[in-house]
């Protein structure tokens, strides 16, 4: 295979990877499916269909559950095979719920929502961070390479309180919150790069 070719190739594999993260963070149903082909299908923990219908799913469960998220993508081992191609990438998401007794004991456990009322920490706010792998198969249709099939596995979970700065003190102004929807910053700066790039 040609080395150039082969690059670009990963490159664009890697690009959806980078791309179905941001979907997911901003709850940008477009973009979602647009990391898949029509016809793909994606077995993510428990769940098992369409990338659709996957879309239908979490989508709601995640802006439902939690009030943010963030996915990572770490390393990637990519293995062409013509017009297909194996992908196995690592991912580190972390997720931040609120919500009363039910909610986190509905998640997490009675146990640990007990705890967390006797610490006095149930309505901190909780860290859930899992980590695994994505173990994709991708296709190049009409040029473009996507998610074809999808299966992830968890192979790492930790969930606690989240910790809080004092009111007003540094840790505490350090602000800068994003949106869970394309009003989020990087659409807006996607929007100033298309009209610069006219206005040359």
């Amino acid at each position: 295979m040609d080395q150039i070719q082969s690059l670009a190739d990963r490159r664009e594999i890697e690009h959806v990877l980078t791309l179905y993260a941001r979907a997911i963070d901003r709850l940008d149903r477009e973009l979602l499916l647009n990391c898949y082909h029509e016809n793909a299908r994606d077995s993510h923990a428990g769940f098992d269909g369409t990338a659709e219908e996957f879309a239908n799913h979490a989508l709601p469960f995640l802006r439902d559950m939690f009030s943010a998220t963030m996915h990572h993508i770490t390393h990637v081992t990519i293995e062409l095979l013509g017009d297909q191609a194996a992908v196995e990438s690592y991912y580190y998401a972390w997720h931040w719920m609120e919500g009363d007794a039910g909610k986190i004991a509905g998640f997490f456990g009675d146990a640990y929502a007990v705890a967390c009322e006797r610490a006095g920490t149930l309505n901190d706010g909780h860290d859930f961070i899992c980590a695994g792998r994505y173990l994709d198969l991708f296709s190049r249709r009409d040029g473009a390479w996507k998610i074809a099939d999808r299966e992830i596995t968890v192979e790492w979970k930790h969930f606690a309180p989240a910790s809080h700065g004092a009111p007003g003190s540094g840790i505490a102004r350090i602000m800068a919150p994003p949106a869970r929807d394309r009003s989020d910053p990087v659409y807006r700066n996607r929007a100033r790069s298309v009209v610069n790039s006219t206005a040359r």
